[in-house]
């Protein structure tokens, strides 16, 4: 009997031993097949995550982007591992879905302990790569990120999600403790940073890389822009896409247009341009360097319960003052503004047909010549609006491979 329990003994150790080796990261090695058996199955391909900027968008200021595709593929990695979460009930990933064009489909996201964020999830997805949108083009500044503009870089959003008490629930030390537990992020470090210790900054700046990498340019605009534009010289496309952009025939009333000047497009998406172009462009162009305002009282109503940049400024004349969003996969990330009142891109259209609340902190690019910030579209208006938002989407921010969860 004695013999028998040392025996045990022995065999326990001499699979606790062999567990143990499974957990060994071998420095040099070329691939994660020895990583599917454990705890959690990743499926990570290190493969290029850049994507080539058309013409038309090289023409109006943007351009191709480096990126460093370890620490992105790190990033993904990190972006959907509920372990950096208190609870370990959800990730970065959670409030911003692939499917849904990395929104949520919520008025309010979910939070650990049952929790819900405070304001609706922005969507990450934008063209041609969410880095390009908010980097400063044509001006000396870029836009600010969350719906108050109180955070101006990725690392500092991804900060502030992570410990954020009703989103992630987590102080920094924590994260970096719990990603030294995880044995696949000796392997990912060593290939991303040639060592296997972790900082807090790694952290911040492979989820950024990630982040910065999300996005494509095969939505209808884009494709009729690029084939309109083609690959002409950067100063005729420029003016070419100015043209196709700011001067299709808007047509006030209902007429039926019987041609088009954008490939692709039907006649009620390209009224629907033209509508957009001269009531919406201002605050949400799908062109980045076209956005004039990116912060606006738009006039929800009347007495806030959320503030917006009033909250962050205590300045009476911000209250009533939120960011507005570009409108990339705009009918794929509803509901809508800041706390996802509207459920659809119908109902917006309403809201600013005739719903618009005289705050006096609205901002002046909401009203028109005589005065009135109510547009008071036409049924026909309304559907052509729709319509053309509907060009804004792209199947494949929602189906790439590379931005999709590696866990499984």
């Amino acid at each position: 009997m004695k013999y028998l329990y040392v025996f045990l003994l022995l065999c326990l150790f001499a699979i606790s031993c062999s567990k143990q080796d499974m957990r060994v990261i071998h420095e040099g090695s070329d691939d994660l097949t020895h990583l599917l058996n454990m705890e959690n199955h990743l499926n990570l391909k290190f493969e290029s995550y850049a994507t080539a900027i058309p013409e038309y968008l090289k023409a109006v200021g943007m351009k191709d982007l480096e990126f460093d595709d370890d620490k992105v593929a790190l990033g993904r990695v990190l972006f959907y591992d509920k372990a950096l979460s208190s609870d370990q009930s959800v990730s970065c990933a959670s409030c911003h879905q692939q499917h849904r064009a990395f929104a949520d489909g919520k008025a309010f996201g979910d939070g650990v302990d049952g929790q819900r964020a405070a304001r609706n999830s922005m969507a990450l997805g934008n063209t041609t790569n969410f880095s390009a949108h908010y980097r400063a083009i044509r001006s000396n500044t870029a836009p600010s990120l969350l719906w108050d503009e109180r955070v101006t870089n990725l690392q500092d959003l991804t900060r502030a999600a992570l410990t954020n008490p009703r989103e992630m629930g987590m102080t920094m030390p924590k994260v970096v403790e719990r990603v030294e537990n995880k044995v696949y992020y000796q392997y990912l470090w060593k290939r991303a940073f040639g060592r296997t210790e972790i900082a807090e900054q790694d952290i911040l700046d492979c989820i950024s890389e990630f982040v910065s990498a999300i996005g494509s340019t095969t939505s209808k605009f884009d494709k009729a822009l690029i084939q309109t534009s083609g690959e002409m010289s950067v100063t005729i496309t420029d003016t070419i896409v100015s043209n196709i952009y700011y001067n299709p025939d808007p047509k006030p009333d209902t007429t039926i247009v019987t041609t088009t000047t954008l490939p692709f497009f039907n006649q009620s998406e390209f009224r629907g341009l033209g509508l957009f172009v001269a009531n919406c462009s201002p605050c949400h162009s799908p062109i980045r360097p076209f956005q004039e305002v990116f912060m606006a009282c738009n006039g929800l109503e009347m007495n806030y319960s959320d503030q917006g940049l009033g909250n962050v400024t205590e300045n009476p004349a911000h209250n009533g003052v939120f960011k507005s969003p570009p409108l990339r996969n705009i009918a794929r990330t509803g509901p809508y503004m800041h706390d996802g009142r509207f459920k659809t891109l119908e109902e917006v259209v309403e809201f600013y047909s005739t719903g618009v609340v005289e705050h006096p902190n609205l901002h002046p690019r909401m009203r028109d010549e005589n005065g009135s910030a109510r547009k008071n579209f036409t049924a026909q208006q309304k559907k052509d609006i729709v319509a053309f938002l509907h060009t804004l989407s792209d199947d494949a921010i929602t189906q790439d491979e590379r931005f999709s969860n590696p866990f499984k």
